[in-house]
């Protein structure tokens, strides 16, 4: 008798083990990470990533909720949709009110925020660790229940087009980058801007919205990343709690285009009435942020234009001062990457000579070997760069937030961190070879009469 109670107790206790485990739930299993520094992740069962990385150095908690969408998720007609949807995310949920986000948040010492990209918007804050269990329910409560009404989006487009003008007025080069951008990225998905155009923000109605609200900001869209001082096991408790009822979303299907080859040197020259100066804008297509050469790219980014011991700082800044502002660097939108310059001068003639010192600076590149002490200040400055994002809590949960996003699996962020700094000089000059080349090479001259 004693044997068959055994026995059926085994049977009881595998049923459950089978029938009730996370991963049959939903739940994917969870999954623990040691570098850059600990934290683990895993799914609730409506689709929701969750990050968590304890660190009791300070008081506070930084929660980050990240959904994967942007501008390239926009239709034609629809520019600006996905910044104008996180401008009503301040405007009111079911149980909040609006701008009853910020009220809460700074009440309790806190500062909310929020940034769109081409595809990917993140709401940040970072408060005292007791108040962790308000900021999940505020999350919640905008991705459970948007208020979409009229008089909410009105609230949230005006703001937004105020942005705009203010944007506008403060960027007189603004055209010209939205031109140059339309030279590079020839699909609309790529080559809008983030923050849309006026005539679309004015059209856009609360149905299409709705639309776009109910299929890109769910669960199974979205990542939910708490770095600082909290207790993991009483965190998980509130996720479940605040999170696990909102319903999953519809599978969402992209077809972002492929983006052709440049097919350069592709060079034009624009007349701006708006621009304060002469300037132009000039990129190089480079190799995909997911091929094993885009390291070497991040390199060279160091080597050229970042910081004021870069090669163009130096000779257009400081040394021969041709110009009066510089600024660039490698972008990626959506697989397709390009190192990009940007330069200002006082004339037509500097600026000439602004864009054959950064031609000679590329040919240096390509024709010999950079020294061991440049190389080595480079990885300097990358490091340094890494550091500074994962200076903070709230630093280290963006930065986890966009790295699930942009390199899945989170398993593997240590290592893709690390690529640049094993590049060797003869891979940047080859590379450079490769891609320095007049069929990637774009160029916009800004000229004012």
């Amino acid at each position: 008798m004693k044997e068959s109670w055994r026995l059926r107790g085994i049977v009881i206790g595998l049923f459950f083990l089978l029938f009730f485990s996370p991963r049959l739930l939903g739940q994917v299993e969870e999954k623990t990470v040691s570098l850059p520094f600990p934290f683990i992740y895993f799914q609730l069962k409506n689709g929701l990533t969750v990050i968590l990385s304890e660190d009791d150095s300070l008081p506070v908690v930084s929660v980050v909720v990240g959904y994967g969408v942007g501008s390239v998720d926009e239709k034609p007609g629809q520019a600006g949709l996905a910044y104008l949807i996180e401008n009503l995310m301040f405007q009111g949920s079911l149980n909040v009110g609006p701008m009853q986000h910020f009220s809460y948040i700074s009440r309790v010492g806190g500062r909310p925020n929020a940034r769109t990209t081409s595809d990917l918007t993140l709401f940040f804050e970072t408060v005292p660790a007791h108040q962790l269990p308000l900021v999940l329910w505020l999350e919640s409560d905008r991705m459970m229940s948007l208020v979409i009404s009229e008089e909410h989006l009105e609230s949230a487009r005006a703001a937004v087009l105020s942005q705009l003008a203010q944007l506008r007025f403060q960027e007189s080069f603004l055209d010209s980058f939205l031109l140059f951008n339309q030279m590079i990225y020839p699909d609309f998905a790529r080559n809008h801007p983030v923050t849309g155009y006026e005539d679309d923000l004015q059209k856009l109605s609360a149905e299409q919205v709705r639309e776009f609200y109910h299929t890109y900001y769910v669960p199974n869209n979205a990542v939910l990343c708490l770095v600082g001082n909290f207790n993991r096991r009483r965190a998980k408790e509130l996720i479940e709690k605040y999170f696990e009822t909102i319903p999953r979303g519809k599978e969402i299907s992209r077809s972002l285009p492929d983006s052709p080859e440049l097919k350069g040197p592709f060079i034009r020259s624009y007349v701006d009435p708006l621009a304060s100066s002469p300037a132009a804008h000039v990129a190089y297509r480079v190799p995909s942020p997911f091929s094993a050469e885009y390291p070497v790219f991040q390199l060279i980014d160091y080597i050229l234009i970042k910081g004021k011991s870069s090669w163009l700082q130096k000779r257009l800044l400081q040394r021969e001062k041709i110009a009066v502002r510089l600024e660039g660097g490698l972008e990626n939108n959506k697989g397709v990457a390009y190192l990009r310059f940007f330069v200002v001068a006082n004339n037509d003639i500097m600026v000439e000579r602004s864009l054959r010192a950064i031609e000679a600076e590329i040919s240096r590149l390509k024709s010999s070997l950079v020294s061991s002490e440049e190389l080595a200040l480079a990885k300097t400055k990358y490091l340094a760069s890494l550091k500074r994002r994962q200076a903070t809590s709230l630093d280290r949960a963006i930065m986890l937030t966009e790295a699930y996003f942009t390199h899945p699996p989170l398993e593997e962020i240590a290592v893709i961190q690390e690529k640049p700094l094993k590049v060797g000089a003869s891979d940047i000059v080859g590379l450079a070879n490769r891609y320095f080349i007049p069929e990637n090479l774009a160029v916009l001259q800004v000229r004012i009469r």
